[in-house]
């Protein structure tokens, strides 16, 4: 984000869109106000182990505005590709299985696909498979 302020601040000033002050604090309340909504539709991501599977559950404050969920996984807590997408509904709780996992670390979040505006991650959860016996 501060590359983008450096960049972006002496063009608005040039074209007269307000003080560097102004603008600065617009970016930041802009900011802040996106990772605040984020923090605050999740309310929990809980991964555990359940036989040769993973279970995710998570919780949400408000399902205002949720088209659908994508559900997300590492192996590496690096590349994460998707998995599975869950429809939306009017529940504040959902649950996804991941099947016939392999012993290592399994990291995984939600990613809620709004009806308007951009997807909300959820924070990421890990889980450990040592062996399945």
């Amino acid at each position: 984000m501060p590359l983008i302020k450096f960049l972006l601040l002496p063009i608005l000033l040039f074209t007269g869109f307000g003080s560097a002050s102004e603008i600065s604090n617009s970016v930041k309340s802009n900011s802040e106000t996106r990772i605040s909504s984020s923090q605050e539709i999740f309310s929990y991501l809980r991964c555990h182990r359940q036989a040769k599977n993973i279970v995710i559950n998570w919780g949400m404050t408000s399902i205002a505005g949720v088209n659908h969920f994508v559900v997300y996984h590492s192996e590496d807590n690096d590349f994460f590709a998707p998995i599975a997408e869950i429809p939306g509904g009017a529940d504040l709780k959902y649950s996804f299985k991941h099947e016939s996992v392999f012993p290592g670390y399994h990291y995984y979040y939600i990613a809620a696909v709004m009806n308007v505006g951009p997807a909300v991650n959820s924070v990421v959860d890990v889980v450990r498979i040592v062996s399945h016996g």
